[in-house]
């Protein structure tokens, strides 16, 4: 680090004594002193200097940057979706494993409940109505109801396929 700040000086005073000899020749060349020289001489910058190099480059990546942060942003606040009129949105979801969801889906007026796992998607209820409104409040608990009411459901109908019903001499039969 140390080094490079001496380099750099050393640098900066060799350019500073290049300087004074350009003066100092301009000033025997023109018959006036050196003050008289850097006093009328005009200053013109170089159109490509090196700080004007690094603020373009820095501005570029600045705005390249920004745009970034934006499209994260949009994306992660679902905007693309929201203007877009579109009848689908996601009510609610609930993760039920590491890398499986139960999600419910408003699809123009009817909800879908649908199991969603890496590669795969399943339909697990069909809602003609709304089974849930969308609310910030309570949105999880009345989910996880309606998650175990349809569970219930899908076991019920399970059970009544086949019942077992006891006779009087207390034997069980099944009948279907």
């Amino acid at each position: 680090m140390i080094a490079r700040h001496t380099i750099s000086l050393l640098a900066l005073i060799a350019t500073i004594k290049a300087a004074a000899a350009e003066i100092n020749t301009v000033a025997t060349e023109v018959g006036a002193s050196a003050a008289d020289v850097l006093i009328n001489k005009p200053s013109v910058a170089p159109v490509f200097s090196g700080t004007s190099v690094i603020q373009v480059i820095l501005s570029l990546a600045f705005v390249i940057v920004l745009i970034y942060a934006v499209a994260w942003y949009v994306r992660r606040m679902q905007l693309t979706t929201a203007g877009a009129g579109q009848s689908m949105r996601v009510v609610s979801a609930l993760s039920v494993g590491t890398r499986e969801k139960v999600v419910l889906v408003q699809v123009g007026e009817e909800q879908l409940l649908l199991g969603v796992a890496p590669g795969r998607v399943n339909l697990l209820r069909q809602f003609d109505g709304v089974a849930i409104e969308n609310k910030t409040s309570g949105l999880r608990s009345s989910f996880a109801n309606i998650l175990n009411d349809t569970k219930k459901s899908t076991s019920s109908a399970a059970a009544t396929d086949v019942k077992k019903s006891a006779n009087h001499d207390g034997e069980s039969t099944v009948s279907q």
